[in-house]
């Protein structure tokens, strides 16, 4: 949890592989959460799941990580970082734990500071059946999207569920049914700028593309 300490282990399991990394992750079974969730020592999680995250003691302090409250960990202010270098580099059973979790509470994590960054990143990295389930969720009840779309942190994730295959345009044509609320809005509006206000639902769709980006 020392910052130099940190730089240390984070040097070595770049340069020394697998070996290294399993050796370090062996030590922090026992305190994992709270290395975790500690502002230095999340960088150290994300480094052993970035270069060895099939290595068995990886493997195991990542379950250590999701055995309890994975919702919390997503909301925290540094465990939100391991999460996300759990859904770009776990297994697929690991991931799964943590897109079960987004999905207990869609709307809440969409416009939550830290979770809405995993959620975003969710639905990018993910599966396509996962990122699937994550965008019908979030599409499924009623004005949902515009909601969170007219939020600081929710907007991105409209971004990136404008991203998903197969979700845009069920995506742009609740967007365009609540252009009123959005034009109202400081967040709506700049969404519906880098659409285009387009007039229609097919020209909508087509700028969608380019909203990832943004």
């Amino acid at each position: 949890r020392s910052p130099h300490a940190s730089c240390v282990l984070e040097a070595a399991i770049r340069a020394s592989g697998a070996k290294s990394s399993a050796a370090i992750a062996q030590e922090l079974l026992h305190q994992g959460r709270g290395v975790a969730t500690n502002h230095f020592g999340c960088q150290v999680v994300c480094r052993l799941l970035e270069h060895a995250a099939g290595e068995p003691f990886i493997v195991e302090l990542t379950q250590t990580l999701l055995a309890k409250d994975v919702a919390g960990l997503c909301c925290h202010k540094h465990g939100h970082t391991a999460v996300m270098a759990i859904l770009s580099n776990g297994l697929g059973t690991q991931r799964a734990v943590v897109v079960a979790a987004l999905l207990g509470d869609l709307r809440r994590f969409a416009k939550h500071r830290y979770a809405a960054l995993v959620l975003q990143h969710a639905l990018l990295q993910c599966a396509p059946a996962e990122c699937g389930a994550l965008a019908h969720g979030l599409m499924a009840q009623a004005g949902a999207v515009v909601s969170v779309a007219c939020h600081a942190c929710g907007v991105h994730v409209i971004r990136a569920l404008l991203q998903v295959p197969g979700a845009t345009s069920l995506a742009v044509q609740q967007i365009c049914k609540g252009k009123h609320r959005l034009r109202k809005d400081l967040y709506g509006s700049q969404l519906l700028r880098e659409l285009g206000e387009a007039s229609d639902e097919a020209r909508a769709t087509r700028a969608a593309a380019a909203v990832g980006g943004a």
